[in-house]
């Protein structure tokens, strides 16, 4: 996730491609600030990269997920049976949590 303190501790780092990341989350930061009212954004594709690496950093646990096909006002929807309520054998890992650290 992004946050005002991670975005200036990339850019502590002195380094060309740590200034390039604050860039690129300091746009993410704003972008949900100004939609959703958050101090900061989820990083989804960088952190599909760390899990492949250390997939210890994360949490989550096996539900079902289905794409909502149907309904004309959820069309496309993910839904994600986090509680078991649809009965549904599990089909996918969520991740729903993480505790991925700046390591410098």
């Amino acid at each position: 996730m992004t946050s005002p303190a991670r975005n200036q501790a990339f850019r502590d780092l002195g380094t060309r491609p740590g200034e390039a990341v604050a860039a690129w989350t300091g746009f993410f930061e704003r972008w949900d600030m100004a939609k959703y009212g958050s101090e900061g954004a989820p990083l989804h594709d960088p952190c599909v990269i760390a899990y492949l690496i250390r997939p210890e950093l994360f949490s989550g646990r096996h539900i079902n997920v289905e794409i909502e096909i149907s309904s004309p006002l959820t069309m496309g929807m993910t839904v994600a049976d986090w509680w078991g309520v649809s009965g549904r054998e599990p089909n996918a890992l969520f991740i729903g949590g993480g505790h991925v650290h700046l390591v410098t």
